[in-house]
């Protein structure tokens, strides 16, 4: 699998990491914790295939740096891909990454392995289509781009959860870069950091 990240700055970063370490000392059961610090723009089965590298190059040389501001905690409640509930930070509505996942998305849709989404579990329809098309079920409007925190199961009543639903949160973000990183599992080996223009 490949994914296509922004990384947080130092000072989000700090915070993600405070929290992913609260919640993984707290509690047993828990998923994407170990993830390094990210938000996905971009995630699917691709062929490995240098190609890869130089379409995403082509892609995201012409596109400049930008800010993205994250303001408030998210939690997806009952998440489908993690039978959890995922806390995450939410960033604001930006159509500058709406519209470089899209480009993104387009550009990189003829790299998917076959038949890699044939086992899939998801029963809704724009979901679904974004998988058919894109390998990845959340490019479009429906997307919302986030920082992961981690997933916890049956603990909505914990402190802790409380406690992070009302934190308040204000980051602004440089995105001078955007990564591509190889993803098995747990386990995130960073490929490639493509820099923005200035």
């Amino acid at each position: 699998m490949i994914g296509i990240f922004i990384e947080p700055n130092k000072e989000l970063k700090t915070y993600i990491n405070k929290w992913k370490k609260k919640i993984n000392k707290k509690f047993i059961k828990t998923k994407l914790i170990s993830h390094p610090p990210h938000s996905t723009i971009y995630y699917a089965n691709l062929i490995k295939d240098k190609d890869i590298l130089k379409v995403l190059e082509t892609t995201l040389k012409t596109i400049n740096s930008f800010k993205i501001i994250v303001n408030k905690t998210l939690i997806f409640y009952d998440d489908k891909l993690t039978g959890g509930d995922t806390m995450c930070l939410s960033i604001s509505k930006n159509n500058k990454l709406s519209q470089i996942q899209k480009k993104i998305a387009e550009n990189l849709k003829f790299f998917i392995k076959k038949n890699s989404n044939k086992n899939t579990k998801l029963n809704n329809k724009v979901l679904l289509t974004s998988l058919t098309k894109y390998g990845y079920p959340f490019v479009g409007d429906h997307w919302l781009p986030h920082f992961t925190i981690g997933s916890i199961k049956n603990k909505r009543n914990s402190s802790e959860f409380h406690q992070f639903m009302e934190e308040k949160v204000k980051f602004a973000n440089n995105v001078d870069y955007i990564s591509a990183w190889k993803i098995n599992g747990n386990k995130h080996v960073l490929i490639k950091r493509f820099k923005l223009k200035n």
